[in-house]
């Protein structure tokens, strides 16, 4: 399985393989992609992984910076393929290049599948994040 790294110029071709994801998330990629820092990992076809670097929140556990893997997105008929293991190692290539060895990553609460996943790829749960909207 071929997995390459990505530029802004990338992300049209993209549009069609993964519309529903690209339609709610293209901005956002976009504007993050804007930051040298920024890259996102392509595996054809199969999926994609986009991964922010950034300034490190406050925590006594994390190095200088740390990374956000902002979205992992496979395929439903390429899930247990090996696809977002590849995608994962990938990111931590990259991430050794900048010198960045920690990497957040964050989902649904009822996302139970992906926590699993992650679980075997070496993550564990390492902060509680709550989500609040205010009334009114």
């Amino acid at each position: 399985m071929a997995i390459s790294l990505r530029y802004e110029d990338d992300v049209e071709r993209l549009d069609a393989v993964f519309a529903e994801a690209w339609r709610i998330r293209r901005a956002k990629y976009l504007r993050w992609l804007e930051d040298p820092e920024t890259f996102f990992l392509v595996a054809e076809e199969d999926g994609y992984a986009f991964v922010t670097v950034g300034p490190p929140y406050a925590s006594w556990t994390t190095g200088d910076r740390i990374a956000a893997l902002e979205t992992l997105s496979v395929l439903p008929e390429r899930r247990g393929c090996g696809v977002g293991a590849a995608l994962i190692e990938a990111a931590w290539e990259r991430l050794a290049e900048r010198g960045v060895e920690d990497m957040a990553i964050t989902t649904t609460v009822t996302n139970v599948d992906s926590h699993r996943f992650y679980e075997r790829e070496g993550f564990r749960q390492g902060f509680v994040v709550c989500y609040g909207k205010r009334a009114g």
